[in-house]
């Protein structure tokens, strides 16, 4: 299955509603520091980033539909799913990470090795081993607390 769609068109409304997105949370997940002088608070970089994602976002579809300077490319849906299975990978690795570093870690670096096709035993024992490595380095050495 092939779906066509304008660069510039999607990149640019996508970039508005992150933007968006970004303005809406930055006040719900960032307090409000008052003793900051001139105006600038611990909301001010987040808040610009928010602005300047929509404003590049308009800019795009400016392009797009003013100036028309887009290209129609085309996104082949079975070639991608092999990126949305590692983008879950991920989820299920940041669920994992709450409850064990060690375990989840590992999981997660098996299993990229595993999509990648990847069939030299060392490469495993390797990641295995420095994951065990950094969780004994944090754990034992620096008595970083680790889930």
């Amino acid at each position: 299955m092939e779906i066509k769609y304008k660069s510039n068109l999607v990149a640019g409304i996508v970039s508005i509603i992150l933007g968006v997105i970004c303005i809406i949370l930055v006040p719900l997940q960032i307090a409000e520091d008052y003793s900051a002088t001139y105006g600038i608070t611990s909301r001010t970089i987040p808040c610009a980033i928010g602005v300047l994602w929509i404003v590049c976002g308009v800019v795009l579809l400016i392009q797009s539909l003013i100036l028309k300077k887009d290209t129609v490319k085309t996104l082949i849906v079975g070639k991608e799913l092999k990126a949305l299975a590692y983008m879950g990978m991920l989820l299920i690795y940041s669920i994992l990470f709450k409850r064990s570093f060690l375990i989840s870690t590992i999981l997660l670096g098996v299993a990229t090795l595993a999509m990648t096709g990847t069939k030299k035993k060392l490469y495993y024992v390797i990641v295995i081993a420095m994951v065990v490595v950094l969780y004994l380095l944090f754990a034992k050495v620096l008595h970083i607390q680790l889930p």
